[in-house]
């Protein structure tokens, strides 16, 4: 018994961020997965990209149990800092787009994942808003991170529930996110303004962008006219953070790649959801929509490659102290 504890102490104490790579992958396959009948893909493009997110996101709950398991302290510093917390909201946000992998072959256990992820999701929403009425945070612990537990990880639940054919439910849950949105960015804005953001934590602008986009694919799955004035606007707004995001490349890029660069392939997969549901092929929005979806595959190759490299040279995990691991 021993010697088993000590082999799952040497497993890495995988963060709560690296289901990351699960959203980006799911994502990507999604929009592969939309573009297939209109733009004539192959069947197996999108589900080689949904494959890759199952089997990540077991690969990442496996760590991320056995974390709370032989890295408790680890995980207790996870749970309580005010920035890292946000990224545990990924667990059933990555349980929800599963849910949406899973749907075309058994139905059953996609309503299954779904409701629990979309439960779970939403308790950890209003737990982590209750914690930001409760508790101090200094302007350096105000990053683009604080949008996952309150609003992109509830549009998710919005959309996938709309999908499914909970649309009700989905435009409640939806009123969530996108009002948490609309509060959180102000105070996000004021920050990047004022404070800036730390090196070390660029690559969380990939999440800074995701609540636009995802509002502009949950809105018109559920009920929105694909050129209605709020559909536009969202369009043009997710379009408006790509470019910005490029023209701050340098800035950007002063952080070397880490897991959380997997943060802008899901904003990119989903803003080209966004326009193929609203435009058809071979019009000036469908060209639009092809070069967000061959950006969209080009970005998480590029970051898987990046990835396995990182692996291969064995730094792609956080290094635990003993006493944390204890």
């Amino acid at each position: 018994m021993n010697i088993i504890k000590q082999k799952l102490r040497n497993v890495p104490a995988a963060p709560a961020s690296y289901f990351a790579m699960t959203l980006g992958l799911a994502e990507t396959g999604n929009a592969l997965r939309l573009a297939g009948p209109s733009w004539e893909l192959p069947l197996w493009c999108g589900e080689l990209f949904e494959g890759a997110a199952v089997l990540s996101w077991g690969w990442w709950l496996l760590l991320y149990i056995n974390k709370w398991i032989s890295h408790r302290q680890t995980a207790l510093q996870e749970w309580r800092d005010p920035v890292q917390s946000s990224f545990i909201a990924l667990l059933p946000e990555s349980m929800i787009l599963i849910a949406l992998v899973c749907d075309p072959y058994h139905a059953e256990t996609a309503r299954a994942l779904f409701w629990v992820g979309s439960a779970a999701n939403l308790i950890y929403a209003a737990y982590r808003v209750s914690s930001t009425w409760t508790l101090p945070r200094s302007g350096s612990q105000i990053t683009p991170s604080l949008l996952l537990p309150f609003s992109a990880s509830v549009l998710v639940n919005a959309l996938a529930a709309g999908l499914l054919g909970y649309e009700t439910y989905g435009r409640m849950v939806f009123g969530v996110g996108v009002i948490s949105w609309l509060i959180l960015d102000s105070v996000l804005l004021q920050q990047l303004m004022n404070g800036g953001l730390e090196v070390k934590v660029r690559n969380v602008m990939g999440i800074y962008m995701a609540p636009a986009a995802i509002a502009l694919v949950a809105y018109q799955v559920l009920g929105g006219g694909s050129s209605d004035l709020v559909t536009l606007a969202l369009a043009g707004y997710s379009l408006f953070q790509i470019v910005a995001l490029l023209l701050s490349y340098r800035w950007l890029r002063k952080q070397a790649f880490a897991p959380g660069y997997w943060a802008y392939t899901f904003g990119v997969a989903t803003v080209a959801q966004g326009y193929l549901l609203m435009t058809q092929p071979h019009t000036t929005l469908g060209y639009v929509a092809a070069a967000l979806l061959s950006a969209s595959v080009v970005l998480t190759l590029l970051v898987t490659v990046g990835t396995f490299s990182l692996m291969r040279s064995g730094t792609y995990f956080p290094v635990v102290s003993p006493h944390k691991a204890a």
